[in-house]
């Protein structure tokens, strides 16, 4: 196989963005000629523990940045096809994970050459491939969004902390409007109803949670399901429904979305940059 042009970034946890000192956790490795970026990062901390010690780290909040970067690339990967869109999702990282600028490199086999600049710049154990939690539906509402020309509200890869849970949950997608709204697609493909209320419960707790709980950053929340339901599982849409809707949480389907675009554009506000 010949030779193609690629590029590679470093992913790198920089606590204070003002003294440049970073601990290397990740790769990115990008070809446009093949159709090719993906992210490998560190399985576990060792390398900020080395550099920045154990103290006034969220864990689970780094570990949960690294599933977002991992994720976005899996999700929308097929859409970076030149070195600008590279560069402008290393523009939206504003958070103490940093991407390093692009630097160009040959590529011979993509996986291969990704795996080597783990090993060289990063060391130690990567994390497995994450199985996204419904990316058909992150997929298709990024296409919705943009299509419908509401792209400029929306916040992606939004990290808040669920009180309920004392967990961070990342959501692909927000938007302000007096609350601010998180969006959370969930696949619901359980074949029982018992199961179909687990999950519905699940999602409940975490809304009323998050709804009740103001964050210090972005304030007042809400939570917003989008849910792409099997043909098993529609039976109990309105099932679901209820559970969500008596927890403040709002549900919307991939058949309904117009309902959510119509409220974005005509309740968002433009989110102030230095938010994100």
């Amino acid at each position: 196989m010949d030779l193609s042009n690629g590029y590679y970034c470093l992913i790198q946890y920089c606590p204070d963005l003002s003294r440049l000192e970073a601990a290397n956790i990740g790769v990115l490795l990008f070809c446009p000629e093949r159709r090719f970026i993906r992210a490998k990062t560190a399985q576990g901390n060792d390398r900020i523990r080395k550099f920045f010690g154990s103290e006034d780290n969220d864990w689970t909040q780094i570990n949960a940045i690294k599933n977002s970067i991992e994720g976005r690339l899996e999700v929308a990967g097929q859409q970076f096809k030149t070195l600008e869109d590279l560069t402008s999702f290393i523009a939206t990282r504003a958070n103490e994970i940093q991407i390093t600028p692009p630097r160009p490199m040959k590529v011979l086999e993509p996986e291969q050459d990704l795996q080597e600049l783990f090993e060289e710049l990063v060391g130690g154990r990567y994390r497995q491939p994450l199985k996204h939690v419904a990316p058909s539906v992150e997929k298709a509402l990024s296409k919705v969004f943009k299509e419908k020309s509401v792209e400029e509200f929306i916040v992606k890869d939004v990290t808040v902390t669920v009180p309920a849970f004392r967990t961070s949950l990342i959501v692909p997608f927000g938007f302000q409007n007096g609350r601010f709204n998180l969006i959370e697609p969930v696949r619901f493909q359980q074949t029982t109803e018992s199961r179909i209320i687990d999950v519905a419960c699940r999602h409940a707790v975490e809304g009323r949670s998050l709804y009740d709980k103001p964050d210090k950053r972005l304030g007042e929340l809400r939570l917003v399901v989008v849910g792409l339901f099997t043909d098993e599982a529609i039976e109990y849409r309105e099932l679901v429904d209820s559970i969500l809707t008596e927890n403040r949480v709002t549900l919307h389907t991939l058949d309904d979305v117009q309902r959510l675009i119509e409220e974005i554009r005509s309740t968002a506000r433009k989110p102030p940059s230095q938010l994100f």
